[in-house]
């Protein structure tokens, strides 16, 4: 039986070993990546792609996030060469540990994470 729709694949973000996204593209490309949670541009610390060797694949880290503030979120994302070719597509970050990925603090209950 075909499934309908798309699959959105999860990652679950660790501070020490941050996921990362990988577009395919030209390759030799400059490739930058805007990320969109429900329909906001995020302010990134980096749009640039990475390409993995020579092989028009290109990956940029979710260490490049802000801050989460909920412990499941979903993101859209769209990786552009200078050329104007475009890889888009979704993904569902779910942090385990406090909102940021860092363990919760014994003194701060709000540190925990919450239920959405």
């Amino acid at each position: 039986m075909a499934s309908t729709g798309s699959l959105i694949r999860t990652y679950h973000y660790s501070v020490d070993d941050p996921p990362v996204i990988v577009g395919e593209l030209a390759a030799g490309a400059t490739v930058t990546i805007t990320v969109w949670q429900s329909g906001v541009e995020q302010v990134l610390t980096s749009s640039g792609c990475t390409e993995i060797d020579t092989t028009g694949k290109f990956s940029w880290s979710t260490a490049n996030l802000p801050v989460t503030t909920t412990s499941r979120a979903q993101y859209s994302y769209r990786m552009e060469s200078l050329a104007g070719a475009t890889d888009d597509g979704d993904f569902i970050l779910i942090t385990n540990e406090g909102k940021d990925g860092i363990m919760p603090s014994l003194n701060d209950k709000s540190s925990y994470i919450v239920q959405n």
